[in-house]
């Protein structure tokens, strides 16, 4: 998901994206899961790591 931030910019990291983004990188839900954790695991993730890039951004 990084090297899609940095390839295009914030909007790739708008959360609607983010299951095509796994079915990308992991070919399907269930794999990410298998190797990311529960999908609320990802998502909280997902959101944790937005907001870091942010407060870096910012700062």
């Amino acid at each position: 998901m990084l090297s899609k931030y940095i390839e295009t910019g914030v909007e790739e990291l708008d959360q609607e994206k983010q299951p095509s983004l796994l079915e990308l990188k992991y070919h399907a839900i269930a794999d990410a899961t298998t190797q990311l954790g529960d999908v609320k695991s990802i998502k909280d993730t997902f959101i944790g790591f937005q907001r870091f890039l942010y407060e870096r951004n910012v700062a």
